[in-house]
């Protein structure tokens, strides 16, 4: 796509002022994948062109394998049931050096107590840069924004840190009620393992990831998860989920090369985060004990309705067609 002489002014100004945002996020990767936008967007459903590069517009556009919208599928489709609590997370921040403002929007998910879980590049609290305000956009499904609301998120997290990069916030406005919560896990991701992402990338429209969405082979053997599932800058904070449709890593990093089967992306194993969080370990616990009295019926051993099913995600089966077996 050839971009006129204004738009290419406007992506250099957009893409100097994320440049401010990631200089300022101290401790943070390059690769941090937050996606900025002009904080007067503040608010906004769909972030005007002018917040994005139109060659990574072109690229989702021509490309619309890699990201399946969660629009296409039917609201009760089990995935759709597992997207519901994911949204977007936009936040204002203030370099408090210069006081210039700047946007800022990643993915975040609702956990029991109107929790939202992200990463601490998406809500920093060190450095040059922090957050002003912030929000979560839930079924933010289609451009128009037809259907989506906010709810306000606390810009200090009740819970965070940089090293292992996540952040707990408080929402207001009850939205768990609405869209209900996830599940985590502190459950061990061993190489090799089908994981399925639902995220924001480019702050646009929610969409899942999960062809060729996996753990790599080769693993550093500490808190962070090396993975092959396609991302972009908005899909920090995700949560990554595995067959039994729990969170089981918290997406951070890009990396990802196509000329280069040996890059990956990068995540957080929930297993380090729950050892560090006192919050979100009280809720693994409680849902692990819920589901676990959840998988059979009271008498006739017959699987429960409200028992999760991983056979609807089966990343595994779309991997393997797609790898030819």
């Amino acid at each position: 796509m050839v971009l006129s002489p204004r738009m290419r002014q406007r992506a250099a100004t957009s893409l100097a002022l994320g440049g401010l945002l990631l200089a300022g996020l101290a401790g943070t990767a390059a690769h941090a994948q937050t996606v900025g936008f002009d904080p007067a967007d503040y608010g906004r459903a769909q972030l005007p062109l002018r917040q994005t590069t139109g060659d990574a517009v072109a690229f989702i556009d021509q490309n619309k394998g890699a990201f399946e919208p969660i629009a296409e599928l039917d609201p009760k489709d089990p995935i759709a049931a597992l997207a519901r609590p994911v949204g977007r997370v936009d936040v204002v921040m203030k370099n408090n050096r210069t006081g210039q403002t700047v946007g800022a929007s990643c993915t975040g998910t609702l956990l029991p107590g109107d929790y939202v879980l992200t990463n601490h590049h998406c809500l920093p609290q060190s450095g040059e840069v922090s957050p002003v305000k912030a929000s979560i956009l839930m079924d933010f499904l289609t451009l128009d924004g037809r259907g989506s609301k906010r709810f306000e998120i606390e810009a200090r997290p009740v819970e965070f840190d940089a090293r292992l990069d996540y952040a707990v916030a408080r929402a207001a406005g009850n939205p768990t009620r609405e869209y209900g919560t996830a599940r985590i896990s502190g459950e061990a991701v061993p190489a090799a393992r089908s994981m399925l992402v639902i995220h924001h990338p480019l702050g646009r429209p929610k969409v899942m990831s999960r062809f060729r969405c996996f753990a790599m082979k080769d693993q550093p053997g500490d808190a962070n998860l090396h993975h092959r599932c396609d991302t972009l800058g908005g899909s920090s904070g995700s949560l990554m989920f595995d067959g039994s449709v729990a969170g089981i890593a918290l997406h951070k990093e890009g990396g990802l090369d196509p000329r280069d089967p040996s890059s990956f992306n990068s995540a957080t194993r929930l297993a380090a985060i729950l050892k560090h969080s006192r919050i979100l370990a009280e809720i693994a616990g409680g849902q692990g004990a819920t589901a676990a009295s959840a998988k059979v019926g009271p008498s006739t051993g017959a699987p429960s309705a409200t028992a999760p099913s991983a056979a609807p995600l089966d990343p595994g089966g779309m991997n393997a067609i797609l790898r030819g077996r």
